[in-house]
């Protein structure tokens, strides 16, 4: 998860630890990229709006990566025109801030089970929730 706004991190951290899945913290978009190369994560939880290097910046660094291709980028965000941005810089899906946490777990579970087809060429597809 890259989220720069401490309480949030540690909100989401909390929450998704409690559901059972293992939390990588990135508090910048730079962090982020050095963290998913060294991790490999199954999903990446994005934030647009962060210091060093932005959500957006990182994402289309990580979807020229091949190796991080097929790993799922959920944008957070409560940027206006959030959304598209998100999509086209490279990431799967969105979720606007305030987050509701049922739908932030509904979509982390799809994609967890449904990676991305690196062959795809990525995220605006229809059949996400």
């Amino acid at each position: 998860m890259a989220e720069d706004h401490t309480d949030s991190r540690d909100a989401l951290q909390a929450l998704l630890e409690a559901h059972g899945y293992v939390v990588t913290i990135a508090v910048d978009g730079r962090e982020a990229i050095e963290r998913a190369q060294s991790v490999r994560p199954d999903l990446i939880l994005m934030d647009i709006m962060m210091p060093v290097v932005d959500g957006l910046s990182a994402t289309r660094e990580l979807r020229g990566k091949s190796e991080l291709d097929a790993t799922p980028i959920i944008a957070l965000t409560a940027m206006e025109g959030g959304r598209e941005r998100a999509l086209e810089a490279g990431c799967d899906d969105h979720i606007t801030k305030p987050i509701d946490v049922s739908s932030l777990f509904q979509k982390v579970r799809w994609w967890v089970e449904h990676r991305r087809v690196a062959s795809s060429g990525g995220g605006a597809g229809g059949g996400r929730p």
